[in-house]
């Protein structure tokens, strides 16, 4: 990671000026005084997150000033030295927003991929990078975390991994913490049963599911994770990665122990996916 952190200056701007030099380091890693990570190229960059270039970062752009707006109404506002985590940083896309709110000691990243990590390491993204293993603890103290995010992570996640993982979340998010994230909607079921003949790349391998939908539709109706594996090998078996539709009746059911639902956002006008803000008790 840089081995210095953003000048005051810039950690004093506004949100939509931040994004303006960020939109600016995409054609260069020096902007206003501040060395800023590299990015991959853009194959690399659709391959993590189906977007490359602008259109990337404005899309996480919405989802980080949501969590900044709700995570402030809530008590808990992204400021210097708080406690943050992207569980599934990928190529660490919002890393690089949250670098300016909680500065870099502060700012963690994790995933299973250890390539997302290398490839974070490389980029010189900003924050403390470790690597996950699968059915492993996350590398932090209990309670030890103030805001974890993770977007498009639990959209993949059948229900073992899902509920192992929310546990890990809640044993190290610190009392009246946040957790902000992505869920596929019930509206993910439609789209997967619109799907064409003849779709490739993701949305093919979607649509050899489409005989399912009804049967799944009523599965997520009855509260459980409707879940269509991927059959791929490796970190992305089926027994640990495909893409999951999760219903809030399951969240209700599952998450209740330990956490308070405070959002719920499914609209397709704003996100792709639906957001779910929750609280630590």
């Amino acid at each position: 990671m840089p081995d210095h952190d953003l000048p005051p200056a810039i950690r004093a701007l506004d949100d939509r000026a931040w994004l303006d030099l960020l939109l600016k380091s995409l054609v260069s890693r020096d902007v206003a005084g501040a060395t800023f990570p590299a990015f991959p190229d853009a194959e690399t960059q659709r391959r993590f997150v189906g977007a490359d270039g602008p259109s990337t970062l404005h899309e996480a752009f919405s989802f980080y000033t949501l969590l900044k707006e709700r995570a402030a109404a809530l008590g808990q506002p992204l400021s210097d030295g708080r406690a943050f985590l992207d569980f599934g940083c990928g190529w660490g896309r919002f890393l690089r927003f949250f670098w300016k709110d909680v500065g870099a000691e502060a700012l963690h990243g994790c995933d299973v991929w250890p390539q997302a990590i290398d490839l974070c390491r490389d980029l010189g993204v900003p924050g403390n990078l470790d690597r996950l293993y699968h059915w492993g603890r996350l590398p932090y103290a209990d309670a030890s975390m103030d805001i974890v995010m993770s977007y498009s992570v639990f959209t993949h996640l059948p229900e073992k991994p899902h509920r192992h993982w929310v546990a890990e979340i809640a044993r190290v998010l610190r009392p009246g913490g946040i957790f902000a994230l992505t869920l596929e909607p019930r509206r993910f079921l439609d789209f997967v049963e619109s799907l064409p003949e003849g779709a490739t790349g993701w949305e093919g391998d979607l649509r050899r599911h489409a005989p399912r939908i009804p049967a799944l539709r009523n599965q997520f109706d009855a509260g459980d994770i409707a879940f269509l594996p991927s059959g791929a090998e490796g970190d992305f078996a089926s027994a640990l990665y495909g893409d999951a539709a999760v219903p809030l009746a399951f969240i209700e059911r599952h998450w209740s122990d330990w956490f308070t639902i405070r959002d719920y956002v499914d609209d397709p006008g704003r996100f792709f996916q639906a957001v779910l803000v929750v609280q630590r008790k």
